[in-house]
Parts: structure tokens; sequence; C-alpha cells
């Protein structure tokens, strides 16, 4: 972590740390087993009330989830991507490499979405997106 990112607000709900730095929203997931529908449901809420019903592109760190269901991934791909200008993932392992790639290509985000395993290299793409 950078210093201006040690420096920013954090906010921490049961399953997300959430913060602005220069006009991105972090979303980084905790340590989950699965998310699910309900699970989905809640970051998705937690995300909108921090954000103030402001519209932002988003970093969306999930290489601690360890797995998702269909239904979560649905939910997230579509009416959970409210308020999301873009989306980056982040990913960290194999599988999560798989499933975000066949969540892109199956579920069609309604957003402009990308794959990273590089954190600079997600940022630099979204810095496009920031109005």
């Amino acid at each position: 972590m950078t210093n201006s990112e040690k420096n920013s607000s954090i906010t921490s709900t049961d399953y997300l740390n959430l913060c602005v730095i220069d006009g991105i929203l972090y979303c980084i997931y905790k340590d989950i087993e699965l998310v699910d529908l309900e699970t989905a449901k809640i970051c998705v809420k937690q995300r909108i009330e921090y954000s103030e019903n402001k519209s932002y592109p988003v970093l969306f760190d999930i290489t601690r989830v360890k797995q998702s269901t269909k239904e979560g991934r649905d939910y997230l791909a579509n009416e959970g991507n409210d308020l999301v200008i873009a989306s980056a993932i982040l990913i960290g392992s194999p599988m999560l490499k798989m499933s975000a790639n066949f969540f892109i290509r199956v579920n069609k985000p309604k957003n402009p979405t990308q794959m990273f395993t590089d954190k600079n290299s997600a940022l630099k793409w979204l810095a496009q997106f920031k109005s």
C-alpha cells in the first residue's frame, strides 16, 4: 500500500474494505470462503452506501475470495454493477483467473470489465474512466 492509500479513509465491513483514492473506488474483498447471492447483495449494498450513490470506476480486489456461486456472479454482473463506471477485477490464483474470465465472457457485465493480475495495470486501465 502506498502512503496515499494508507492515509485515505478506509471503511471496513464484514466482507469489504472500501476507500476512494484519486477518483477510483477500491473495493477490497476480505477472506471469503464463498460469495453466494446473499453475500453478493450485501457487498453491493455496502459499496453503494459507502459511495453515497456516486458512480466510480472500481478496482475489485478479489484475491482473497475462495469461490463464488453462479447466482452470486450473475447478480454482480447485472444489478450489482449499479453505479460502477468500469470494473477492474484484480485476481491472484489460476482458479480465480478461470472464474473471472468465465464471468466476463458468460455474464457479460453491463459496463467495461477487465481482469488483471497486476494492480498497477488495473489502475492505469481504470484511469481512462475517471470523470
